[in-house]
């Protein structure tokens, strides 16, 4: 009687762990007290930081999706100006 193997287990493996270094790396990255814009002054000019604490442009791009997710979940962390307030 001969066995068949499906690749499915490892496929749903390898799925969510690229989910979790997804959700893991943006975590990471995101600082929701810059407010979503933030500027910073470099030797070569200032620039504009997307509340991300490296990437730039692509880390925005990327990360777009959990940020809408994050923005519901934790109101009181993006809402910079009431942040400050309280403080």
């Amino acid at each position: 009687m001969p066995t068949t193997r499906t690749a499915a287990p490892i496929l749903v493996a390898i799925l969510m762990i690229l989910q979790v270094l997804y959700v893991g790396s943006y975590l990471v990255m995101v600082d929701p007290y810059l407010g979503g814009r933030s500027f910073a002054v470099e030797s070569d000019g200032v620039r504009c930081q997307d509340g991300y604490w490296n990437g730039g442009d692509w880390a925005w791009r990327l990360f777009w999706p959990l940020e809408q997710i994050d923005r519901k979940v934790r109101p009181e962390a993006w809402d910079v100006f009431k942040t400050l307030i309280t403080k």
